[in-house]
């Protein structure tokens, strides 16, 4: 059988609200079971750091690591013996982009900073290279998307990447669906061979067809996830977090 690359995001997708529960038990079982017939390679695209999806790991008493993660939403590392190598020139190119591009609109996410900063409810928090925003309330969310979308409407090389309430601001060229596509020259596969699974607004990026043919997200998705999974053809599990993940792989890999 021809090998196959499996995409999963972490918290959300994989985890459940309990941080000491057993990481999606399913899922490995399944994984466990499919590397007995095929080569398959796991990756993890997270807006975690390594360290703290490392932690998370442990924690959550995962019985395997992945072999590829990309983390902060656009760094590729190889994972061998449970520690990360950066993959290069990806990253470091990554760091130059972005370097670049937060020194010449330094006066934009000052302004972004000014201007969320009227709203109660939203926090700026230092960021990979950048700022970070909070937002602590439906209201917030709402005031930070719209001070963020007329600021940025010009400018079309930023974008921002939210999770819940959280936003990140990275250069348009780098997300999880660009890492992933990385990863995927990296093992000589495509999206024929890929199966990509998600939860929240940062995956939407590797949750199209031109990533993996094979799509789906948990019960407990973001309603605009649960709807592009929906018209790009993928699977919408009945189950939430892993269980959900399992049933979507046993489902398309039976």
């Amino acid at each position: 059988m021809k090998p196959l690359l499996v995409c999963t995001d972490f918290d959300g997708t994989l985890t459940t609200e309990d941080p000491t529960a057993p990481l999606a038990p399913g899922f490995f079982t399944w994984l466990q079971s499919a590397r007995n017939q095929r080569e398959v390679s796991w990756v993890v695209a997270t807006g975690r750091s390594w360290e703290s999806l490392r932690e998370a790991l442990l924690q959550h008493h995962a019985p395997l690591f992945p072999e590829w993660i990309v983390t902060v939403e656009r760094e590729i590392h190889r994972v061998q013996d449970r520690e990360a190598h950066p993959v290069e020139p990806w990253n470091r190119t990554c760091t130059e982009v972005h370097e670049a591009l937060f020194g010449r609109h330094g006066a934009i996410l000052e302004q972004i900073e000014r201007e969320v900063g009227t709203h109660e409810d939203v926090s700026v928090i230092p960021d990979v290279g950048a700022i970070g925003l909070v937002a602590e309330s439906p209201s917030g969310i709402a005031h930070a998307e719209k001070v963020v979308g007329e600021v940025l409407r010009e400018h079309r090389e930023i974008i921002t990447v939210r999770n819940g309430p959280y936003f990140r601001f990275a250069h348009a060229d780098y997300h999880k669906g660009s890492c992933l596509g990385q990863v995927q020259a990296l093992l000589d596969l495509d999206a024929a061979s890929t199966f990509v699974a998600g939860d929240n607004l940062n995956d939407l990026s590797m949750l199209t067809r031109r990533c993996g043919h094979y799509l789906a997200c948990p019960s407990n998705s973001h309603d605009e996830v649960l709807a592009q999974v929906k018209k790009e053809g993928g699977y919408l599990a009945k189950a939430s977090g892993g269980a959900g993940i399992a049933e979507a792989l046993n489902f398309f890999f039976r």
